[in-house]
């Protein structure tokens, strides 16, 4: 047997002590952290009590993980006086008395390979464990936040989610806009319980009822739905399942158009949200209105901005809570809108600003153009506030052009109004810049910025740029500063050029895609599944739909075309219960949502069972029923409930939960401090 120099033995007494040191501090971390879980949970009913008696709802309260992350973002300022958590406090002012306790510990060879097995282990539980958090925009939309201050997420972030815990890293699409999600892969399986007519007003307003759905889940969240028009219901789901979550799905998809990305780009309808945010009319669009356009190669509506898209590029939008404080003095650019179609008029915009002592750039001058490159609008405008700086050589403007000018901009608004039909598309190249000088709000715009690409990444090409490579122009020459009418018309033209190709045409980005998926299926078909869609080699991705209401046609051909894809599988990979009762779908639910790597549960809520004297019975099945699915659910399965709005309130709730033990609550508690 070897024996072990002087400094050997001095290195491995070393470890042994800081291993012990860091045994006495996860021990020390660990009681703190159970101290702090039981004195939160004897206060919880005391908060709620006192909560209720300020001002009826302090909404999201009910959930401790909610109380926690709220406090950590809303009420920093009150916690710099109090005294500082013990969890934090034992690695920063005991570390030095943990130290010394270490040093006196004098641990056997036994003992120190028994410590070593016990670190690694947890080291294990750490790494297996699916980690959730939210992100700046997740927070904002914590029901603790009060009503103005809140900041919905979208029905699309939801799914977002759900495509992450179902492909893990594979996904095309990710959260991270709103939330931090890791580990997706170690998720055993995914349930979306959908509640159909049950609103954001009906669970606030009625939030004590709710008790035994809140004691489950960890984060509730105010989502904006698309409205939920139709007698029947079932749009949540309808949105849900419209996006290519297996494997087959994607396939199907991605060898059609050249990646997931566009594929969940094309099977979407993008102005559906934007119908909650919006004056849209309700009506019927007749099949041949929104036949393709005569110059068009595909859909120009598969080019408009979707309400997350505008979200996420500061389009002005009269979204209630946070944004609208910041929107209050803007204006829509109709009263009321038709719905958008594949003939709807194209009109380019473009605005021309100057800085003013306001500190901000204000408008000046606007052109809008219509298809034909005819200019339908044109007008200066004199700002509210002094031009301190003409920006000529950006702008064109210069203060001998501004010294006639008495229009403003309250009088151009109206005009605006007055010459766009009710169902037009702007076009600009970062529009979000033109409306919110124009202090105006439209819910139908293509952006040539985000259309166009030219780097492969998110960096954007600018407008001079674009109409040399691609309409062999040169724009924006000389020293006289920009001119809005020639930019308008430079969209207008890359627009209608790129709609005369294709939806890759021009987005270096999608193009890339392309290439790869070709030669991929130049080498074998079977290849692009396995490369591509890697994750269907490693877990069976199947997918069950369970409803109480019959499916729409729209679902039930996207799962054909699914089918289609491979019509020898032995096993279906989407499978349908179309059953007789909210009671019997949850049951179902109950009884396969192990088999499949996704559930999606649709539950209808009619009106009459959201009346007063039936409300109460309502809400105790729904509590019944979520906590039945609940129990049922593996370890590290993931459980997404969505309140999916009413025809009198489009916003709904989001409840988002992973089912975890004990020492996976404190692991991830640790994390997350």
């Amino acid at each position: 047997m070897q024996t072990l120099s002087a400094k050997q033995l001095e290195r491995k007494e070393r470890k042994k002590q800081k291993l012990a040191a860091l045994a006495n501090l996860i021990k020390s971390n660990d009681k703190d952290r159970k101290e702090q879980i039981d004195e939160e949970t004897m206060t919880r009913a005391d908060k709620e009590i006192a909560a209720g008696q300020t001002n009826g709802t302090e909404e999201g309260d009910a959930d401790g993980f909610t109380k926690v992350t709220h406090k950590k973002s809303k009420k920093k300022a009150q916690t710099n006086n109090d005294e500082e958590p013990a969890m934090k406090k034992s690695k920063q002012e005991n570390g030095d008395s943990v130290n010394e306790e270490a040093e006196k510990v004098n641990l056997t060879e036994d003992q120190y390979k028994q410590l070593q097995k016990e670190l690694r282990e947890r080291k294990r539980a750490l790494e297996s464990v699916p980690y959730f958090r939210l992100r700046e925009s997740g927070e904002k939309a914590l029901l603790s936040y009060g009503d103005n201050e809140r900041r919905p997420i979208f029905l699309t972030d939801i799914q977002h989610l759900v495509m992450s815990a179902l492909l893990g890293k594979k996904s095309p699409c990710k959260p991270e806009r709103w939330c931090f999600f890791d580990k997706p892969e170690k998720v055993s399986h995914t349930v979306v319980l959908c509640l159909d007519g049950l609103s954001l007003f009906h669970y606030l307003s009625n939030k004590d009822k709710f008790e035994k759905i809140d004691s489950i889940f960890e984060t509730s969240l105010d989502v904006l739905m698309p409205p939920n028009t139709k007698e029947d219901g079932f749009l949540m789901a309808e949105e849900l399942v419209q996006v290519p979550m297996t494997n087959v799905q994607a396939y199907n998809f991605v060898e059609k158009y050249g990646s997931l990305e566009a594929a969940i780009a094309l099977n979407k309808d993008p102005t559906l949200v934007i119908k909650s945010i919006f004056p849209v009319e309700n009506s019927e669009v007749d099949k041949e209105a929104n036949d393709l356009h005569p110059d068009d190669k595909f859909p120009r509506t598969k080019l408009l901005l979707s309400a997350l898209q505008m979200v996420e590029e500061g389009y002005p939008l009269p979204l209630r809570g946070e944004l609208s404080k910041q929107f209050r003095t803007y204006v829509l650019t109709k009263k009321k809108y038709a719905p958008v179609t594949n003939r709807s008029p194209l009109f380019g915009v473009d605005c021309e600003m100057c800085h003013t002592t306001s500190g901000v750039n204000e408008l000046t001058r606007i052109s809008i153009v219509n298809e034909k490159y005819e200019t339908v609008y044109e007008s200066m405008v004199r700002p509210d506030n002094k031009i301190i700086d003409y920006l000529t050589q950006y702008s064109g403007i210069t203060e001998e052009m501004m010294k006639s000018v008495t229009k403003q901009l309250n009088q151009v608004q109206k005009e605006v109004c007055e010459i766009l039909p009710d169902d037009a598309i702007l076009v600009g190249h970062s529009l979000n810049f033109d409306l919110n000088a124009m202090k105006m709000m439209h819910p139908y715009v293509i952006d040539t910025s985000i259309c166009f690409n030219l780097t492969g990444g998110r960096a954007k090409s600018k407008l001079k740029k674009l109409a040399l490579e691609f309409l062999k122009e040169n724009i924006q020459e000389g020293m006289g500063g920009h001119d809005s009418t020639e930019d308008s018309i430079s969209c207008l033209k890359l627009l209608k050029l790129k709609l005369a190709n294709s939806l890759e045409f021009g987005d270096e980005h999608l193009l890339q895609k392309k290439r790869l998926q070709e030669i991929m299926m130049a080498a074998s078909g079977e290849a692009v599944r396995n490369n591509m869609l890697a994750h269907a080699s490693k877990r069976d991705k199947r997918t069950a739909i369970i409803t109480s209401k019959p499916l729409p046609n729209i679902v039930k051909e996207l799962l054909q075309k699914a089918e289609e894809a491979f019509p020898n599988e032995s096993t279906k990979v989407v499978t349908v219960d179309e059953v007789n009762s909210n009671k019997d779908a949850v049951r179902k639910c109950r009884e396969i949502q192990l088999e499949n790597a996704l559930t999606i549960c649709n539950l209808r809520i009619a009106p009459e069972d959201l009346l007063s004297a039936t409300f109460e019975d309502t809400v105790e099945k729904i509590n019944k029923w979520v906590s039945k699915i609940w129990k049922s659910m593996a370890h590290k399965g993931l459980l997404v409930l969505l309140m999916g709005g009413a025809k009198d309130c489009s916003s709904g709730v989001a409840k988002i939960c992973i089912k975890k033990n004990k020492a996976e609550v404190a692991a991830e508690h640790e994390l997350s401090v």
